[in-house]
């Protein structure tokens, strides 16, 4: 007869690889299921060695030395051969219904396999994997050691669209025999994937995994490092706290209907911003291990404390019953299954306590940047030098400081540009609300003292010319960079225009308002689009950040005015086709802007410019075009240049006029 069952649904091996070894491809994440397969194996050591730093490949890296090899060896209980054709190459069966436990052998720890993947999860960076494990009962020691079974699984072969069982070969060691239990797991022929440094390590693996038990000991090791010690021991991800933030989640059990559901655990505001994606957000552990990272648990925007709670929030909660008799864990346990019924009662959990969190942190944050601000800016001692006896004064420029960084996070103040622009912004506030207070004084107080109104009026004039002096020295900075790029007549284009896109004031240079702002980056990014779409090539408008190719121009816009700047480097020679290019870019401009008149009539005017040193290659046409065309202009560099001398030399000898008592040697001099 046939077989007894009518029906037979076989599973290929490619299938495996769609479901399982394709869902790992991080190295930091490939060891995170090699060291819980060790856990589990009631390992109370485990040894991890690998390059740090580097880019795997399956080549020779450096002529005396062998190819990269990841080797994660631990101290557990091992597997005989039968075991490991039982247990190891039994691939997606449920670990805990296969062995009738969920409890590891000896020391009874709350297993974290269960799936039946994870290890296979090392194919996803490598193409050989090796298990060398000893192991077996009391009575298979020999008088040699514990038997040694020895397999290599080779990707290739295993992922062969067949019918057939895969049968790895057996290594050198199998069938010896070995003093101590153990097992060994050796990976090989990489693919390229990148394996961060030391501490970027440690923290991704710090991460995945919330165990404090004192038989488990985890020690990665550079194999690399030749003559030095570079290693670090697994331990939990360190987060500096504000600690007034911090919530024990222990008694406040997840509520399912009737069912209260025990978390353990805690979430905070740290003090800084997120250093990488290991540190950001609520970390959830099952059974000590990593399957989900949320930054809100889904909370719909506008509760209070919102924005500074979405850079902020850290947290370790324990949830075992995520992984207990019903399974929500995604398969590469990356995540949980939201949408199920317990799933949903821990989501709505989490929002509660982000919204009570927002409440609590939002006065610690404000607090905690405003100290930080202070100490970077220095402004109390800027304050003193320039008014140490007028307190209103002080006071009035700190309170108007304080409340442009009220909903600044601490990231913000990295930029020390962005500190700066805040102390004079503050510095020509501050003496507004001072002179409005004393005024009100004066016109209260019957005396009507002419001297105070007149000592008031000094003060704003104090802070006026230090704020001018700040912009003045940005500028005369500004400037002297070009005359560098100027002079050193190898200078190519990008860098002249980057620096005519950060400080365009130097195409004018009477000191207008010309800049960059959001208009004109929803204007360039809009007719970059309509460009590409409408003549089927792409354009690039912005030498800044723009690094896979050069610009095809600088675009700035200057108080209704949309400019197109053409800028060469030193000593070029426009061409007639470089010049008509340019022209059908301001026509088309004009197209976009006539397309989208709600867009145009914000820009009127629209010119183009060319900063190039020599048009003696144009045509006639060419320039007759220059020559009668009021929107079309052209400068030399050297032209630019002197023009923003005279008018910058012009503004800083009345600063510095103004500056009684100061040198008015600031360093270089403009133009010097």
């Amino acid at each position: 007869m046939g077989s007894a069952h009518k029906y037979t649904m076989r599973i290929s091996r490619l299938t495996i690889d769609k479901l399982g070894i394709r869902l790992y491809d991080r190295v930091s994440a490939v060891l995170a299921e090699l060291i819980a397969n060790s856990y589990d194996a009631d390992a109370t050591r485990v040894d991890v060695a690998l390059p740090w730093g580097v880019t795997l490949a399956g080549t020779v890296h450096d002529a005396d030395r062998e190819p990269y090899a990841i080797v994660v060896r631990d101290n557990g209980h091992g597997m005989t051969a039968a075991e490991i054709n039982q247990h190891y190459l039994m691939v997606g069966s449920d670990r805990r219904v296969r062995t009738g436990s969920d409890m590891s052998r000896r020391l009874e720890r709350p297993v974290m396999g269960r799936k039946g993947i994870g290890k296979l999860a090392a194919f996803g960076i490598c193409r050989t994997i090796e298990v060398i494990s000893a192991g077996g009962t009391d009575t298979e020691r020999t008088e040699h050691g514990w038997p040694v079974a020895n397999i290599v699984m080779d990707l290739e072969d295993m992922l062969s669209d067949t019918d057939h069982d895969y049968h790895p070969k057996p290594g050198p060691a199998d069938g010896t025999h070995l003093p101590e239990r153990g097992t060994t797991v050796i990976l090989r022929d990489f693919f390229r994937k990148r394996v961060n440094t030391g501490p970027e390590l440690s923290r991704q693996l710090a991460a995945r995994f919330g165990l404090e038990r004192a038989d488990w000991q985890v020690c990665v090791r550079n194999n690399l490092a030749i003559g030095r010690q570079q290693m670090f021991m697994l331990s939990d991800l360190p987060i500096d706290l504000m600690e007034e933030t911090r919530i024990d989640v222990a008694k406040r059990p997840v509520r399912m209907g009737n069912l209260f559901l025990p978390v353990a655990g805690w979430v905070a505001y740290s003090k800084h911003p997120y250093r990488d994606e290991a540190m950001a957000g609520v970390r959830i552990y099952a059974r000590g291990k990593l399957v989900a990272q949320t930054r809100d648990f889904g909370i719909a925007a506008g509760f209070t404390g919102e924005f500074k709670l979405r850079s902020y929030l850290v947290g370790a909660i324990h949830v075992d019953w995520l992984d207990d008799e019903e399974d929500l864990v995604r398969s590469d346990r990356q995540d949980i299954i939201w949408n199920s019924e317990r799933g949903e009662a821990l989501s709505a959990w989490g929002r509660t306590l982000v919204r009570e969190l927002g409440l609590l942190g939002e006065n610690s944050v404000k607090r905690r940047v405003w100290e930080e601000f202070l100490e970077r800016s220095d402004i109390r001692a800027v304050l003193q030098a320039l008014a140490p006896n007028d307190a209103l004064f002080r006071k009035s420029v700190l309170d108007a400081a304080r409340i442009l960084v009220n909903n600044k996070d601490r990231a913000a103040l990295d930029d020390r540009s962005h500190v700066e622009s805040i102390v004079r912004l503050a510095l020509s506030l501050g003496p507004q609300r001072s002179l409005l207070d004393t005024l009100k004084e004066v016109a209260e107080d019957s005396d009507n003292r002419l001297d105070v109104v007149v000592a008031l009026f000094e003060t704003a004039r104090v802070a006026e010319v230090y704020s001018l002096g700040q912009i003045a020295s940005e500028r005369v900075a500004v400037v002297n960079r070009l005359q560098d790029l100027i002079d050193d007549r190898r200078s190519l284009e990008r860098p002249f225009q980057e620096l005519i896109e950060r400080a365009p004031w130097l195409l004018a240079p009477e000191w207008t308002p010309l800049g960059m702002n959001e208009s004109l980056k929803r204007v360039r990014a809009g007719f970059e689009r309509w460009y590409a779409q409408r003549f089927g090539v792409a354009l690039v408008t912005t030498a800044i950040g723009s690094e896979r190719r050069e610009p095809d121009f600088v675009l700035l816009h200057d108080a209704g005015e949309l400019w197109i700047v053409e800028i060469k480097r030193m000593d070029y020679h426009l061409t007639d086709e470089e010049y008509n290019r340019a022209i059908n870019y301001l026509y088309a401009l004009d197209r976009f802007l006539d397309d989208n008149p709600r867009i145009g009539e914000q820009f009127p005017r629209r010119r183009l410019t060319f900063i190039v040193d020599h048009i003696d290659k144009l045509g006639p046409a060419s320039v007759s075009s220059l020559a009668s065309d009021n929107r079309i202009d052209r400068r030399t560099w050297r032209e630019l240049l002197d023009a923003t001398l005279r008018a910058h030399r012009d503004f800083l000898d009345r600063v510095y006029a103004m500056r009684v008592g100061e040198p008015q040697d600031s360093g270089r001099a403009v133009g010097e």
